[in-house]
This record gives C-alpha cells, structure tokens and sequence, in this order.
C-alpha cells in the first residue's frame, strides 16, 4: 500500500480531507454519534414501570367482598375469576364459554380427589388360563 491510499481507508482521516465523499456508510461528521453520548439520552425514565408489573401490582391489591353474608378482604385478581365464575351460573353464555376454556386449559373438568401414592409396584407374569384371568373366569363359568 502507498502512503496516498491509507487516509482515504481511514473513515476519520477521508472525513477531513476535502474531497471526503458522504454516502452509504459514510455519514457527514457532523451528525455521526459522538463518543461518551448516548444515543437515546431521554430513555426510558428510572421510575418508570413496565406493563407487566403495573398488570400484577393492580390485580394483587386488596378489595373488599360481601360473600354469604360475611365481608372478606380479597385479592382483585380473585374477585375477578369470582365474578367470572358468577355470571356463567346466571347464564352470561360468554362467560361460561371463558370459564370452560380456562376449565379445559388448566384441566380442571373434574374437582381434586385425594390419591394415594403409589407405594408398591407388583409385576406378575399371567399366562392364559391362570387363576385370576378373564378367561379362567370363563371357562368357569362355563364349567358350572
């Protein structure tokens, strides 16, 4: 390389000369990012919160229910499946449609029932005609 063909490969060095072409990838110095300068000096500001907390922190504040008689304090984002789940009973056809697709989401179709755990596994080698099998209770069956 001669001497001649470095400044101009140089972006900052063919900036200053006078025969400095501005073009695709060559933007005028004076409206390149300057260092130690953000380029998004407002930003987002430092107490702002995102969407997604504002969301929780509303649906976890407390709010008062007049429930069987009784005033409870209840989280509003169970308030809000109570009052879901309520007006699917009176017959509100879109909210008995939210309530079964969030039913079959979460599959809840059936209520809990109480399993016990499974403590002992058996495994048995069963051949036709043994004790025990259908067919043996067929053939006695048949038999009497």
């Amino acid at each position: 390389m001669t001497e001649a063909a470095k400044p101009e490969e140089d972006g900052e060095a063919a900036a200053s000369s006078p025969g400095y072409e501005v073009g695709y990838g060559k933007p005028p110095k004076s409206t390149r990012f300057t260092k130690g300068r953000s380029g998004n000096p407002k930003g987002r500001p430092k107490g702002s919160k995102s969407a997604k907390s504002l969301l929780e922190q509303a649906l976890s504040a407390p709010v008062t229910i007049n429930e069987g008689g009784a005033t409870r304090v209840i989280e509003q984002r169970m308030a809000l499946f109570k009052s879901l789940v309520a007006r699917a009973i009176k017959g509100d056809a879109r909210a008995a449609a939210l309530v079964v697709k969030l039913m079959e989401q979460f599959d809840r179709n059936a209520p809990d029932e109480k399993h016990e755990p499974i403590t002992v596994i058996e495994r048995r080698i069963v051949r036709p005609g043994d004790p025990g099998t259908s067919q043996a209770r067929r053939n006695e069956g048949g038999r009497q």
